[in-house]
């Protein structure tokens, strides 16, 4: 669900209109890349992020690697104990 993008994520709900934005509560893309990544409010589960080009491959990586698999599951609990903070509703978005 994390690496599809399938979930409660703003560029997902974006798409099927049950959002009218797809930005973080930080103000960025919504994206599951961007909490792992780059949101402010997800530095302590941060990897480091892949260039575009190899964003499949790092996402493979990922999920085979039991340590950055587990920093992606404490992501995934961190962001279900904080939707409101990471996904705004529509009229408290940046």
């Amino acid at each position: 669900m994390f690496v599809t993008g399938h979930g409660p994520f703003p560029t997902h709900l974006k798409r099927f209109n049950i959002r009218s934005s797809d930005s973080c509560g930080c103000g960025k893309l919504g994206n599951p890349l961007h909490y792992a990544t780059s949101c402010l409010f997800t530095t302590s589960y941060h990897l480091t992020k892949p260039s575009a080009d190899l964003e499949p491959l790092w996402w493979k990586r990922v999920m085979n690697n039991n340590n950055s698999r587990a920093k992606i599951k404490k992501l995934m609990h961190f962001i279900a104990e904080n939707e409101p903070l990471l996904f705004p509703k529509d009229g408290d978005d940046n």
